[in-house]
């Protein structure tokens, strides 16, 4: 990914981001051992960011139009940008998006555009996508509180049939004066109704989270802890979720245990998960961090079963520079019984080996 900001005039902006679509090792060309010629890179170029912004619309709103990434990537609800998953996935979404200070009390941050439009003339099936949100942290001490309603409208062949989501976001995150201990909670409201099938079901989905987080230097080594529990509803659902729970369960969302019985690789949805994790900075350059995860599923299976399974991560990261850094990873997660294979074919464990190099430039 390589983008440029710019400054057309004094009051306006615009930004433009260039991304390599991602290919895997050994089949870099459409074959098994074939380069990619010039074409085929031209083609693989895709551009996730293309705006303009002016500011001080009306003395007071920051006005951002075009293609653009949106919210943060733990966020449960909605979020745009690039993806922690196995194939490096990037989305952003289209729209008009304002920014306003709202009496020096709050911020005010309101978006209305498209996720997605056919367009076709014939055809009314584009996906609609608008919401707001206000923060504030003039109500908590060294803390914030956020109010979002975001509506995605799915068009079908006639108003009737339309798919109509809508949720409500209150959050509240945080530091505990000065202990280290940071907090973070969620609750997640769907709204609106589903036309687009036979007698039409209303969303009533809702999502739940609380995370508790700790940081302090002991014995000049920088420690740092986690916990965390979330519930999502079999019914809920979220427009885009951004937040992902372990290397496995999380990360791979085409092949692995996340994808079955109605849950993603990101959010909450039919799933109960609560977990654990601990790390540390053995010096400047080394850091560990152990984590362990337990899966549940929020709707039984039809055997009856919960119990999705258990995953524990170890983390292994160098800080080669301020901007370059490598880390391995190593992973188990133990197949609940709600993820059985059929009788007569026995279950194991998945293990995933892993690495990253990051480079910022």
């Amino acid at each position: 990914m390589v983008g440029g900001s710019f400054d057309l005039l004094d009051d306006v902006h615009a930004r433009v981001l260039i991304r390599k679509n991602n290919r895997n090792y050994g089949a870099p060309g459409g074959g098994t051992s074939a380069s990619e010629d010039l074409n085929t890179v031209q083609t693989n170029l895709l551009v996730d960011n293309a705006y303009t912004k002016i500011d001080k619309v009306f003395g007071h709103v920051d006005l951002t139009m075009g293609r653009q990434f949106y919210g943060d990537p733990n966020d449960l609800l909605i979020y745009f940008g690039p993806q922690n998953d196995e194939f490096l996935n990037v989305t952003a979404v289209d729209v008009f998006r304002a920014d306003a200070d709202v009496m020096g009390w709050a911020k005010f941050q309101g978006i209305a555009g498209k996720v997605s439009d056919t367009g076709a003339a014939a055809t009314n099936s584009d996906t609609d996508l608008w919401g707001a949100r206000l923060m504030t942290d003039k109500l908590i001490p060294k803390g914030g509180a956020a109010l979002s309603y975001y509506t995605e409208k799915f068009k079908g062949a006639g108003a009737t049939a339309n798919n109509t989501l809508s949720a409500a976001d209150l959050c509240v995150l945080g530091d505990l004066l000065d202990t280290g201990l940071g907090y973070h909670a969620d609750y997640i409201q769907n709204f609106g109704r589903n036309n687009s099938v036979a007698n039409p079901p209303a969303h009533n989905g809702n999502a739940y989270y609380i995370g508790l987080k700790y940081g302090k230097s002991v014995n000049a080594m920088p420690v740092r802890a986690q916990i965390e529990y979330g519930r999502g509803s079999a019914d809920y659902v979220a427009i885009a979720p951004g937040k992902r729970f372990g290397l496995i369960w999380g990360e791979h969302t085409n092949f692995g245990p996340s994808t079955l019985n109605g849950v993603g690789g990101a959010g909450l949805t039919n799933l109960k998960v609560f977990d654990g994790g601990l790390g540390v900075n053995v010096n400047a350059k080394l850091g560990v961090d152990v984590n362990a995860y337990r899966f549940m599923y929020d709707r039984a299976t039809a055997a009856g079963k919960t119990s999705a399974g258990t995953e524990y991560d170890l983390i292994l990261s160098w800080k080669h520079s301020d901007n370059v850094s490598f880390e391995a990873n190593a992973a188990s997660f133990q197949v609940g019984d709600a993820l059985d294979n059929a009788a007569g074919t026995a279950t194991a464990p998945i293990t995933r080996l892993g690495a990253d190099v990051k480079i910022k430039f």
